[in-house]
């Protein structure tokens, strides 16, 4: 058993890692669908092994089907107790995407998921320690922890214009259902992402520059 432990335990890990490299590389398209995928079996193994420590082998089987570990949902409701938890309602959105069509997922659902997928990374780290006392961060280095972050705003004709109907009402009602449940829910379940920007004449406050062509009249403080 002790065995079968550290295999999940190495597995889940790599899982992980492996989640991170897909989304944060800027070449692969589908990173919503890689991300959602590899993190989702991360957990499973991670979960599972947890499971396997505190209960027996025999837990992560289905009872009618010993040949058969259990999915990743049916491993949440048995960890995670509480479904009204924000780490629960969290990764069971990102099951729910994992799990929908391949044709209902765009590049644009990237924007709308990226909270919840920031959080279920640090989530992930966290119970990591928790429950096995494996330091993530010695598997990957911090400051990748953070997703790539679009800084580009959902625009719902824009979204209308580009994909067929189904689609696009599809992407927009996702947003407008994970809106109100961003804003009612604490970091377990998203991690909010604002930008903003602002003008200003002095140049120590500013974040960042622009150059905006050779007509353009710059404050003097800024020449």
């Amino acid at each position: 058993m002790q065995d079968l432990y550290f295999k999940l335990i190495e597995k889940s890990k790599e899982a992980f890692v492996m989640s991170i490299e897909i989304y944060n590389k800027p070449t692969i398209k589908y990173r919503v669908e890689g991300f959602s995928f590899f993190i989702c079996n991360a957990w499973e193994l991670m979960l599972k092994a947890y499971m396997l420590k505190r209960d027996g082998e025999g837990s992560i089987y289905y009872k009618d089907n010993p040949n058969r570990t259990l999915s990743l949902e049916n491993c949440v409701k048995k960890v995670f107790t509480n479904e009204k938890s924000p780490l629960h309602r969290n990764l069971m959105k990102i099951i729910e995407l994992r799990n929908t069509s391949t044709h209902f997922i765009t590049e644009e659902y990237e924007m709308v998921y990226i909270p919840l997928f920031q959080a279920c990374v640090l989530n992930f780290v966290e119970k990591m320690q928790e429950f096995h006392q494996v330091d993530m961060t010695e598997v990957i280095p911090q400051n990748f922890l953070t997703l790539a972050v679009s800084m580009k705003a959902l625009d719902e004709n824009t979204i209308r214009a580009k994909y067929p109907e189904e689609l696009a009402e599809k992407l927009i009602t996702t947003k407008k259902e994970l809106d109100p449940l961003i804003a009612d829910n604490n970091q377990g379940f998203a991690i909010k992402i604002e930008h903003f920007d602002f003008i200003t004449k002095d140049r120590n406050n500013a974040g960042g520059g622009f150059y905006c062509g050779g007509n353009c009249k710059r404050p003097a403080e800024y020449r």
